[in-house]
């Protein structure tokens, strides 16, 4: 009977030692480490490079005006792009993505207002293609090149009216911050994650087309640029009217 006892003693120690070394393993929160935060920084970064890196209304503009005006252009319309995020990241921080989600009204007239813009630009590229002519020699529009404020602002009201983009921030953002976590800084630092992915690869296709500007800007090779911008441009218009 001893050894019987002895043996149930033993046994009888088993699990108490097991739940003895339980609370040493989840140690993370004595250090105050949430491992949910860095997980959906790293979710949120998976999904935004491909969606950056996706050709879109914001990409086509500022390819075209770097094509046109040359680097400095393109960056000042790749400015004028994210600035608009900037703007759409600021009322998501300080909650205008909740009373925004209670007006449907708002997503119709971002609809149609981006739809218009972009048709205007895409008829506007496919008027040069049949009208444009290079001047030989062309001293001028060396000399005068595009006013960098209506490139910055073409970049900045393309995004602006582009519902993809407010859908990304007001709805899709949000997601990607944990429940209790400071909202207003989760969505800035979000936002600053999103603008510095998508300002590098904007300055890429300036960089890209401002180089190849001068050998464009020829008659033939413009007028066909002009007028592949201009379908591209309808396009993606006619994507956003359906």
């Amino acid at each position: 009977m001893s050894a019987v006892r002895a043996n149930l003693h033993s046994v009888g120690q088993i699990p108490t030692r097991c739940q003895a070394a339980q609370p040493s393993a989840p140690n993370w929160r004595l250090t105050g480490y949430d491992r949910a935060v860095p997980l959906n920084v790293w979710a949120f970064t998976a999904v935004t490079v491909p969606l950056v890196a996706t050709p879109g209304a914001s990409t086509a503009v500022v390819l075209r005006n770097s094509l046109a005006g040359g680097t400095r252009a393109g960056a000042a319309t790749a400015v004028g792009t994210n600035t608009g995020s900037i703007c759409y990241g600021l009322l998501t921080a300080f909650g205008m993505s909740a009373a925004l989600q209670r007006w449907p009204l708002v997503w119709v007239a971002l609809r149609i207002g981006g739809t218009v813009y972009l048709v205007w630009l895409g008829l506007r590229s496919l008027q040069r293609a049949s009208t444009y002519t290079r001047v030989y020699p062309s001293p001028q529009p060396a000399m005068l090149p595009p006013p960098l404020g209506r490139s910055m602002r073409e970049g900045f009201v393309t995004n602006v009216l582009n519902p993809s983009l407010a859908t990304f921030y007001l709805l899709i953002i949000p997601q990607f911050i944990p429940r209790g976590a400071p909202f207003a800084r989760s969505a800035l630092t979000l936002t600053a994650i999103h603008v510095s992915l998508a300002i590098a690869w904007h300055l890429t296709w300036a960089a890209a087309g401002g180089a190849l500007s001068e050998t464009l800007a020829r008659t033939r090779p413009r007028r066909a640029l002009e007028a592949i911008s201009g379908i591209a441009l309808l396009t993606l218009a006619l994507k956003l009217a359906i």
